[in-house]
C-alpha cells in the first residue's frame, strides 16, 4: 500500500527546510547602538502618564468619596500613582486637586501613607505645570523628602535628585537661571539639558527660569537675544511668553541696535502685527505699558529713516534730511506712522538687499492716483494727523477726528491724502537750510498742537 507521501508527491525534510529559510537581518553595531541609546533616553523620560480618561475617571473618584472611605479606596499603588498624576486634572467648572490646599494635602497624606517611588513623577509633573501657584510649596516639600531618601536605580529619578536644588527650593527656578548663565547654556535648550519631555514645553517653571535669565544674564548681545526668542518660540504659554518678552524688550530699551532688537522684532511683527494700528489692543495685550512703548519708538524710527532716507534718496530730494530731523525730534510724541509708497516702488532700494527685505517684511500702505514720483508718509501725533510726501512737498495737517482717510489701511488715494478742503494747516518746505519752515511749523504746533 502508497504511503500518503507517495500519493501525494509531497517529500518533507526538517533539516533542508531550516538549511534553505532565510536568515533573520543582522543590525548593524552602529545603528543598535544608536536604537538602544534611544530606547534608554526614552526609558530615562519614561513617564507613564496614565491616559485621559484614567485621569477623569481618579479625578471624579476622588472629588466623590468621603474623607473617611479615601484610605480603602486610594490603598493600592496603582491607584496612588493614578492620584499623583491627577493632582492638575480639571474639567468644566471643577477645579484642580492642586487649587485646594485641603484637597492637596489628604492626597499628599494618602501618597505617604502608601508610598512607592512611582508617585514622584506625577507630583512633579504637577509641580513643574503649577510653580507659580500658592500650593507648589506642598508639591516642593512632598518632592524634596522623598528625593533625598531615594536610593533606588530609576534614572530618571535619580536625575530628579541630582537637580533637587532646582526644582525642591522656592527660588530653584532662578538658581536654574543663574546656573544656564554662568555656565553658558541656551535658554532655549532647558528641556533638552534636563532631560525632560516636550510636553513640559508650556509649563509654568519654564516661564519663571526664562524670567530670570532675561533679567539677569548681563552679556545683552545678539545670541542673547535670539536665545530668548527662540526660547518664546518653543514655550507653549502665550501670556507667559508675553511677560518675558515685555521683560526683554524692557532691558534692551529705546537705544538697542538694529541688531540687538532684530530678532525681538521680526517676532513680534510676525505674531502681533504693528502696535500703532486698529486692533493693536488685543494682538498686544500683556505686554508692558513700558515695552510697548520702547517697541513703538524702535519701528516709528525705522519707518522715519526709512521714508525719509531711503525713499527720499532714491527721489533725489536732499531736503528730506530736514524732515527727517524735524519729525525725529518729535518721535516720542508720535503714535501712529506709515510709509504710503506706489505699487511698484520696489526698483528704488532694488539694490539694497537688507532695505528690500525691510520693505517685504513691514508691507507699507499703497498709494493710488497722483504721479509716479509720489509717495506719502502719514504720521499721528496727539490731536492731530500729518501727511508728507516725497515730491509736491507739502505737510498737509489735519484733525485726527475728522480725517478724509482712516489709518491702517491697506491703500490710500492721493486725492484723500492731499484734501485742501478738510486740511487745518499747510506746511511749504521752503528755506529748509535756514529753518525757516521748521520755525514757522513749530510755531504752529506750539499754538495749536500742545493746547489741543
Amino acid at each position: 500500500m502508497s504511503s500518503a507521501k507517495e500519493v501525494l508527491e509531497f517529500d518533507f525534510n526538517a533539516r533542508t527546510f531550516v538549511a534553505q529559510a532565510p536568515k533573520g537581518l543582522k543590525v548593524p553595531a552602529g545603528r543598535l547602538a544608536t536604537l538602544r541609546k534611544i530606547a534608554s533616553e526614552q526609558q530615562s523620560r519614561g513617564i507613564d502618564m496614565p491616559d485621559s480618561e484614567s485621569l477623569r475617571e481618579v479625578h471624579q473618584l476622588y472629588l466623590k468619596t468621603p474623607p473617611d472611605k479615601l484610605t480603602t479606596v486610594f490603598g493600592s499603588p496603582r491607584r496612588i500613582r493614578q492620584l499623583a498624576w491627577a493632582l492638575t486634572y480639571s474639567e468644566g467648572r471643577a477645579a484642580c486637586i492642586v487649587e485646594s490646599q485641603m484637597r492637596l494635602r489628604i492626597a499628599l497624606k494618602l501618597m505617604e501613607k502608601y508610598f512607592r517611588s512611582g508617585v514622584l513623577f506625577g507630583v512633579f509633573d504637577a509641580l513643574m505645570e503649577t510653580w507659580d501657584t500658592s500650593n507648589a510649596g506642598l508639591l516642593r516639600a512632598f518632592l524634596k523628602e522623598h528625593l533625598m531618601d531615594y536610593n533606588g536605580s530609576r534614572k530618571f529619578i535619580q536625575k530628579l535628585k541630582d537637580n533637587m536644588k532646582w526644582y525642591c527650593e522656592e527660588d530653584g527656578a532662578t538658581q536654574l537661571a543663574m546656573f544656564l548663565v554662568s555656565e553658558k547654556k541656551k535658554l532655549s535648550e532647558v528641556w533638552e539639558y534636563l532631560e525632560l519631555p516636550d510636553y513640559m514645553h508650556s509649563y509654568s517653571y519654564f516661564g519663571a527660569v526664562a524670567a530670570a535669565y532675561t533679567t539677569s544674564n548681563n552679556r545683552v548681545n545678539q545670541d542673547y537675544v535670539e536665545d530668548v526668542v527662540d526660547f518664546v518660540r518653543k514655550y507653549d504659554n502665550d501670556k507667559a511668553s508675553r511677560a518675558i518678552l515685555s521683560k526683554l524688550i524692557e532691558r534692551l530699551g529705546v537705544t538697542a541696535s538694529e541688531a540687538l532688537r532684530a530678532p525681538v522684532q521680526s517676532y513680534a511683527l510676525q505674531e502681533w502685527q504693528d502696535p500703532r494700528v486698529v486692533g493693536a489692543d488685543v494682538r498686544w495685550r500683556d505686554i508692558s505699558d513700558e515695552a510697548r512703548k520702547i517697541f513703538t519708538h524702535w519701528i516709528t524710527t525705522e519707518d522715519l529713516h526709512f521714508f525719509f532716507d531711503v525713499v527720499a534718496k532714491a527721489c533725489n530730494d536732499k531736503k528730506f534730511a530736514y524732515r527727517r530731523d524735524f519729525w525725529l525730534s518729535y518721535l516720542k510724541h508720535i503714535a501712529f506712522c506709515r510709509p504710503v509708497l506706489r505699487k511698484d516702488s520696489e526698483y528704488l532700494f532694488s539694490n539694497d538687499p537688507q532695505v528690500l527685505q525691510y520693505y517685504r517684511d513691514r508691507r507699507p500702505a499703497e498709494l493710488k492716483g497722483g504721479n509716479k514720483d509720489q509717495h506719502a508718509f502719514i504720521i499721528q501725533m496727539g490731536a492731530f494727523t500729518f501727511v508728507e510726501f516725497s515730491t509736491a512737498g507739502a505737510c498737509y495737517v489735519y484733525r485726527s477726528k475728522n480725517l478724509p482717510f482712516k489709518l491702517g489701511e491697506s491703500e490710500y488715494y492721493m486725492d484723500e491724502l492731499r484734501s485742501q478742503r478738510l486740511a487745518v494747516h499747510r506746511v511749504i518746505h521752503s528755506s529748509s537750510e535756514t529753518h525757516r519752515w521748521q520755525h514757522q511749523f513749530i510755531d504752529w504746533l506750539n499754538k495749536n498742537w500742545t493746547s489741543s
